[in-house]
């Protein structure tokens, strides 16, 4: 399996799954003209199932989008294991020269990393889109709209904003920390790449391309509790506060975006979490069934068409789980 997380290949009919029901999930798709790049399901630690399609392959990194979002909470975690910060933590402290030199909104000033880590910021959506200069900068200058820690709203400059305080605290920037910390570790790909903003931070809400293999690590590392190898990577008890529903997403209209958030990542049908990422890049862990699908898809203008692959899994693959 390359340089990845090993794991045993065995036949899904072994974990109870039938090939044929792994085509009628893809057949599912199809007939919504949805159409994966790489797919992969992992029972129990074994990879029951790896396919990529198109010109795609185990070695090209993909575009992970929002998937990156979870990776950078993990790295929040691992300051607050080094006693570095406190998710009560005033944002604000941190960034003292971002702050506008008119005098800083009440909820701004408000504002803790754990606000930033559930998306219960001031702001109604990503502050860089709406303001013309510094992306961190934008996250403390643009007009509030709501009281911290009373609305879920989805927002990448908070994410942003949480890469720039991993690179302040730790003297790193989000990507080489991670690595050194947790993703050498386990193998993940030395091809992949992270862009950064023109201030030179990286973006952790969005940056992030990876193989499927190297999603899949990761999200195994997170239902193996954060450990490998007989060695904590990611502190166990921040990993199940990660991991859990924190905030009610019960207010969106994709079904499978209401069953609540917790540090950057989203919950999912069975008491489970999902790494997310637009267009079609998830990483849906099932704990219950030690069970993890892997998808990549490119369906980013079509963002609405993930349900289809939700509503296949959960009516074709799902049911053998129990």
């Amino acid at each position: 399996m390359g340089d990845n997380m090993q794991w045993n290949k065995i036949c899904p009919s072994e974990v109870g799954i039938p090939e044929e029901k792994i085509e009628e999930f893809l057949n599912e798709l199809g007939k919504h003209n949805v159409y994966l790049d790489c797919l992969m399901m992992i029972s129990k630690g074994n990879v029951i199932y790896e396919n990529y399609f198109k010109d795609w392959n185990a070695e090209k990194n993909h575009r992970m989008y929002s998937v990156g979002k979870s990776f950078t909470a993990i790295a929040i975690g691992l300051l607050k294991e080094e006693g570095k910060i406190s998710l009560e933590d005033s944002i604000c402290e941190y960034f003292m020269d971002k702050l506008p030199t008119e005098g800083v909104h009440p909820y701004i000033a408000e504002m803790k990393i754990k606000h930033l880590l559930t998306m219960t910021t001031a702001h109604k959506s990503t502050t860089y889109k709406r303001y013309d200069g510094d992306w961190v900068e934008s996250f403390f200058c643009v007009e509030p709209e709501y009281n911290p820690g009373t609305i879920f709203s989805y927002d990448t400059s908070a994410t942003h904003v949480l890469s720039a305080l991993v690179a302040r605290v730790s003297g790193k920037d989000l990507f080489t920390y991670l690595r050194e910390k947790v993703l050498d570790e386990i193998g993940f790909s030395k091809t992949a790449t992270w862009d950064k903003d023109d201030a030179g931070i990286v973006r952790g809400g969005d940056g992030l391309s990876c193989t499927t293999r190297d999603l899949a690590s990761v999200a195994t590392l997170c239902m193996n509790h954060g450990e490998y190898k007989g060695k904590q990577l990611i502190p166990k008890e921040y990993l199940d506060e990660m991991t859990s529903t924190l905030v009610s997403t019960a207010h969106y209209e994709a079904y499978d975006e209401q069953f609540g958030y917790g540090y950057q990542i989203w919950g999912n049908r069975d008491g489970g979490f999902t790494f997310y990422g637009i267009g079609g890049q998830l990483a849906a862990c099932y704990p219950k069934h030690d069970f993890i699908l892997v998808t990549n898809a490119d369906l980013v203008e079509r963002s609405k068409d993930i349900k289809y692959i939700h509503q296949a899994f959960y009516d074709v693959i799902f049911p053998l789980l129990k």
